[in-house]
């Protein structure tokens, strides 16, 4: 379900992706993008729904998992996966929220990472490849071990500060009563500047520190140039600059 009315959004034809979610106006940081509803089903009935290559299904817990209603529908399953996204997923009394990672430029289709688990022997042939054509692209939608792990152990202490809410099977998730105004920032997001506008260019003479850039990125939605330095910074991701 997406949260934001729909003078912010459209669905539109997205190329090789299938369909995609476009801002038709700005979008703030830290804003809500929408909530991942749909029906509950049991974690071991997962082949019978994903069974033509999209990847629909969201985790709810360890027993159970989201099927979107109706795939045809509009809605957050519809934004597509990206190594550079501008959104990402916060877990919010057991509901996946997605959320605005930097300022979203009109125009802009919205993406998020997937962030599948390490790939493993099950994913043989595995389909999750990526052509986002982003400069930091992975060329796979999962994850390394690594950082999986440090993903893992920061969604399950954000998602322990509220209590899930109760399910049913066969039935669709409930829409929350109210959600948060916006989500604040962490170093555990890639975030990434805009690769459809024009870089912000600093006059600095030596690079600002990690948490400076994030906030200009974030605020500015755009990556940076630092011509002195003879250097454009895309983003930060795992502690570390993403230069292009």
């Amino acid at each position: 379900m997406i949260l934001l009315t729909d003078d912010y959004w459209e669905v539109k034809d997205a190329g090789k992706r299938g369909r995609g979610v476009y801002a038709k106006k700005d979008i703030l940081p830290g804003a809500i993008i929408g909530d991942y509803l749909g029906k509950v089903i049991r974690t071991a009935e997962e082949d019978t729904y994903e069974k033509d290559g999209h990847l629909y299904l969201m985790y709810y817990h360890d027993r159970a998992s989201l099927y979107p209603v109706d795939v045809k529908a509009a809605g957050v399953h519809l934004i597509n996966h990206s190594c550079a996204p501008n959104t990402w997923m916060y877990t919010y009394k057991g509901h996946t929220l997605f959320f605005a990672l930097r300022h979203i430029f009109k125009g802009e289709e919205l993406t998020a990472s997937y962030l599948l688990s390490p790939l493993d022997e099950f994913c043989d042939p595995c389909t999750h490849t990526c052509h986002c054509g982003a400069p930091n692209c992975n060329h796979s939608m999962h994850m390394s071990k690594e950082r999986y792990d440090r993903w893992d152990t920061f969604n399950d202490e954000e998602a322990a500060r509220t209590k899930k809410a109760r399910v049913r099977y066969g039935y669709p998730l409930a829409k929350l009563s109210s959600y948060p105004k916006s989500i604040p920032d962490d170093p555990i997001y890639t975030l990434s500047g805009s690769l459809e506008k024009p870089p912000l260019v600093m006059r600095d003479d030596t690079l600002p520190s990690l948490k400076e850039i994030r906030k200009i990125i974030r605020d500015t939605g755009r990556a940076i140039e630092f011509p002195l330095l003879n250097k454009k910074v895309l983003g930060v991701a795992d502690g570390e600059l993403i230069f292009f």
